[in-house]
Formats: C-alpha cells, sequence, structure tokens
C-alpha cells in the first residue's frame, strides 16, 4: 500500500508539472538550454554578450531606427528646397531622393506588416523564455525582422542615389549593426534578420528602377533642375546645301 502511495504521489507530481509547462506555453524544448535548435542557439550565445556598454550601444542602434526612417526623406526634401545650399541640379537630387527613400520606406513597411502577419512567428525570447532574456518587447511576430527591412531599405536607397565611401561605408555598417542588435536584444532569430535585409534592400532596388517615372509624377512637387531665369534655347539643325555650278 506505500508502495502504491508512493507511485501515485510521484506519478501526480509530473502530471502537475507537465500541465504547468502545457499551460505557461512553454517550449519542452526549451527547457534544455543546450540542446536548442540552431538558429534560436545562436541568439543565446548572442544574447547580451560583449557588458553593458554594447548592450547600450545594441540598445541605442534599434530604437534610432524610426527617428531615421522618418528623419532622412523629409530632411533630404526639405533641404532640397532651401535656396543656396549647391546648385539647382544637386537641390533637384536632395529632392528626389527624399522622395525616393520615403516611398521605398512605405513600401517596406507595408510589406514587413503582411508577412508578420502571414508567418506569425514568436519572438526568440517568447519561444525560448527560459534561455534568452528580451531587452526590448514587441506584440507582432519576428518574421521578417522590420529593423533589418527599414535599415537595408535605406542603406540601399543612399547608396544607390550617392554612390560614394562616405554615404555607402555609413549607411550599411548601421544596417548590419541593427541586424546585430536586434538578435543581442533577443528579439529576432538571423533568419528574420536576413529574410529583412533581403526584403528592404530588393524593394529598395525596385523602386531606383523606378525612379525616373516616380520623379515624372512627382515633378511639380520638386524643384527646379536649372537654375531661374536661365533660358533654354530650342536646338534646331541646320542644314547647308552647297550647289555647284
Amino acid at each position: 500500500m506505500n508502495l502504491f502511495s508512493q507511485m501515485f504521489r510521484s506519478t501526480h507530481q509530473i502530471c502537475i508539472v507537465f500541465l504547468i509547462i502545457v499551460l505557461n506555453g512553454i517550449p519542452l524544448e526549451a527547457q534544455s538550454c543546450e540542446d536548442l535548435p540552431w538558429d534560436p542557439a545562436l541568439v543565446r550565445s548572442w544574447n547580451g554578450v560583449g557588458g553593458p556598454a554594447l548592450l547600450t550601444t545594441s540598445k541605442v542602434a534599434s530604437d534610432a531606427l524610426l527617428p531615421l526612417a522618418i528623419g532622412v526623406p523629409v530632411t533630404l526634401t526639405v533641404l532640397g528646397h532651401i535656396e543656396g545650399i549647391g546648385t539647382q541640379a544637386e537641390r533637384r537630387k536632395l529632392s528626389e531622393t527624399g522622395l525616393q527613400s520615403f516611398v521605398t520606406m512605405g513600401i517596406t513597411y507595408g510589406s514587413v506588416v503582411l508577412l508578420k502577419h502571414v508567418f506569425d512567428r514568436e519572438r526568440p525570447y517568447q519561444a525560448y523564455p527560459n534561455c534568452i532574456k528580451n531587452y526590448r518587447s514587441d506584440a507582432d511576430g519576428s518574421f521578417p525582422s522590420g529593423h533589418s527591412a527599414g535599415s537595408a531599405a535605406l542603406a540601399t536607397t543612399l547608396s544607390l542615389r550617392y554612390p560614394t565611401w562616405y554615404v555607402i561605408g555609413p549607411s550599411v555598417a548601421y544596417a548590419l549593426y541593427t541586424g546585430f542588435s536586434r538578435i543581442h536584444l533577443g528579439m529576432h532569430h538571423l533568419t528574420d534578420v536576413v529574410a529583412g535585409y533581403a526584403l528592404g534592400s530588393g524593394i529598395a532596388v525596385v523602386v531606383h528602377v523606378l525612379s525616373e517615372e516616380l520623379f515624372d509624377l512627382a515633378d511639380p512637387l520638386l524643384p527646379s533642375d536649372t537654375q531661374p531665369g536661365a533660358m533654354i534655347v530650342p536646338q534646331t539643325n541646320v542644314f547647308s546645301i552647297s550647289i555647284p555650278f
């Protein structure tokens, strides 16, 4: 009887533990942090490494995307309409770049929202709460990474419009660090980040290819690319015919 009671008590305790795990939504595989699949295992290895200084840098880089996504297009557009900033052609290009980046960021954002709704993937800290700590929180899905998509879209647009090292270098560096920061903060898997990069840069390239059509449509809103008061002389073809006598 005592043996039966002990067995019943042990079985009862095991069932209670199992119900707690299931009701709390904690994946069974997450209970062993050493046996995680490669994607969350990578997140766990990067999660919070480097100490407080690197963690703060990751938070700043992550939080900076929204101000940049709005600020860069607005700033470039406004600068293009200010007299005295470069030549008329340079001002025109600033405003065009602002418009192109605005359209690119808008399409990227809409695509990310749609894909997150379709895939509805749990974030690493949600799927493996015992193994991965979150330093930021978001209610939407994990796939694809919106921060990675946005930073890649912005970096690609600026690099295509101004293909110089002092534009490409900082833009690409920020995009790469943003992707790292999202993994570092426990917010995304590497596959989320890579998908975000592909999505954002792909949209940026497509918009760039179609940019001339975009600028033609928005021409009334853009500064002229010729100096005020400049006289445009139409080109004519003059033919000279020599008739021998």
